[in-house]
């Protein structure tokens, strides 16, 4: 596959697709080139640009198909998954310092001090617009940290303000509380803030500046976090999430999901976002045909003959004699679905290029019920888990038969709940007591399909799926030998020339005190500090 890196100006709002101008874009260089002054562009610009920004066709490249979802085992390489697979490449990271630090954060916080500068009448008009800034800003900052560890973050961005040119490391303990800290001041702002404000609209392609949609999505993100601590602070896990679920302002239904919401030319399908190549994993689509589930059409492509075929994902077995004529073509496998990662794909079928809608979850409805069933199953809440296992696995099914229907995946009709009824009640579905968080992890990884990145996080957290679950993943073998999967992104060192050079090394010190850190930054088989053995 080439790799290709474009400026990607184009995307789906609702069912509107806007450009950003070019003289938004000579604004903001423009405001770039004077330290001193505030950005001439509004703060609903710099949110959408975050927005825009937020996804990126080499983090797919890189850390979502020929690495997360190698290691999640939802696909393959098309021949077979090497012997190294589970290594961390040098691309992967790129929600480090491409996306956060390169344009996410500066855009965001921009936006926040433009705010903060503003007439007291204008910066009373934007209160609701600083806190759905900083609930993106803050999310992004746990997305970064989470496999990270220690990053910038309160001394960061700060510099043209006044601030540093050499923040500290902030801890990731250090992070989560204040991420925390952020996201129910947020909601405590969008709730008490309704009258006189000026909505982000149109330049807020995740909920069209909606503040409640954003207040609930702030109380979810606050309940994923607190299960982060389920081994290193439960004390702190249950404060947290006791404290979310006694407020009223949660979400309730697929329609208050979080996602950025995309045209057909966004995740182009001539570039780094093409799916094409890629095999379906066996241990997934086994499950899904034996378990009749209705995402196995949404996930895959029937091979040439109309058949659902997945491919070894141990690189042992995919090299088998045995199995040569398999890997022959891969016109003998299944692989992912095309229009549900980019919904231009030209399947060649005479109809040229999709003109569907796209998306990217962020923190979808469904993994929000699992996440309050796991909770639920361990005694942390008074919640039954069972309800909110089921409304997960519904929740998952109709979410993506809605997303799959708006990319206009060929040949897909919507999935009806009586679909629905029967795949739950199949064994190994329905839910059992006995095995509730074997379970609820299988049913959030079967919904994190399109976050593969976040399901190694709950992979991570739970170790679920497994090869004795109840969605059984295979035994990765090399030439005999067990794989392991990484656990971390590896740390890029700083020149000793570089400013901030000391205060990296200061961090990495501290992280090492942690006897899980592993070998050295490089060690992606080590562990940051929420990730405990």
């Amino acid at each position: 596959m080439k790799i290709i890196n474009k400026a990607k100006y184009f995307f789906l709002m609702g069912s509107t697709l806007l450009a950003m101008s070019g003289c938004k874009k000579e604004s903001f260089v423009k405001a770039n080139l004077n330290p001193n002054t505030l950005y001439e562009v509004k703060p609903e610009d710099q949110f959408l640009r975050a927005a825009v920004g937020s996804q990126d066709d080499f983090e797919y490249f890189a850390d979502v198909y020929r690495a997360a979802n190698l290691w999640m085992q939802y696909s393959t390489l098309s021949t077979g998954n090497g012997l190294n697979f589970n290594n961390v490449g040098s691309q992967f990271n790129t929600r480090y310092g491409k996306i956060f630090y390169g344009r996410l954060g500066p855009a965001l916080v921009d936006g926040i001090k433009n705010i903060e500068s503003m007439p007291d009448a204008d910066k009373n008009a934007r209160v609701q617009m600083k806190a759905i800034s900083q609930i993106l800003l803050s999310y992004y900052a746990f997305y970064v940290s989470d496999i990270n560890g220690s990053i910038p973050y309160t001394q960061a961005f700060q510099a043209r303000y006044g601030g540093t040119t050499t923040p500290i490391y902030d801890t990731q303990q250090q992070i989560f509380a204040k991420v925390d800290e952020e996201l129910k001041a947020a909601v405590a702002t969008l709730k008490s803030s309704t009258t006189g404000q000026i909505s982000l609209g149109g330049n807020d392609p995740y909920f069209n500046g909606d503040a409640t949609l954003w207040a609930k999505a702030a109380n979810a993100l606050r309940l994923k976090i607190a299960i982060r601590l389920m081994k290193v602070d439960p004390a702190k896990m249950k404060t947290i999430a006791t404290e979310v679920l006694a407020d009223p302002v949660q979400m309730a239904n697929v329609n208050d999901s979080w996602m950025l919401k995309v045209g057909p030319s966004y995740a182009d399908g001539g570039g780094n976002f093409n799916p094409a190549n890629f095999a379906a994993g066996k241990p997934v689509l086994d499950f899904l045909v034996a378990k009749g589930d209705p995402r196995l059409a949404i996930y895959y492509r029937p091979n040439a003959a109309g058949n659902y075929v997945g491919s070894f994902t141990s690189p042992d077995e995919a090299k088998l004699p045995a199995n040569a004529p398999l890997y022959a073509s891969l016109d003998n496998l299944s692989q992912l679905q095309h229009r549900l990662f980019t919904p231009n794909y030209n399947e060649n079928d005479g109809q040229g290029a999709g003109k569907g809608k796209g998306f990217f979850p962020v923190l979808t409805y469904a993994e929000y019920c699992f996440i309050r069933a796991d909770l639920a199953a361990r005694g942390v809440t008074t919640d039954v888990a069972e309800t909110w296992y089921k409304n997960g696995v519904y929740a998952s099914i109709q979410f993506y038969s809605d997303r799959a229907v708006d990319a206009n995946v060929t040949g897909f009709t919507a999935v009806t709940t009586p679909a629905i009824d029967t795949y739950y009640n199949k064994a190994g579905v329905k839910f059992d007591a006995a095995k509730a968080t074997d379970q609820i992890a299988c049913q959030a990884y079967l919904d994190l399909f399109r976050q593969p990145l976040e399901a190694w996080a709950w992979w991570k957290r739970t170790g679920f799926p497994n090869t004795t679950s109840v969605l059984a993943w295979s035994e990765l073998k090399a030439n005999g030998t067990p794989l392991v999967l990484a656990r971390r992104a590896g740390i890029d060192l700083l020149s000793p020339t570089n400013l901030n050079y000391a205060n990296q090394q200061t961090a990495l010190a501290e992280m090492a005190k942690n006897p899980d850190f592993g070998t050295g930054p490089n060690d992606a088989f080590g562990r940051v500090w929420w990730d405990k053995k």
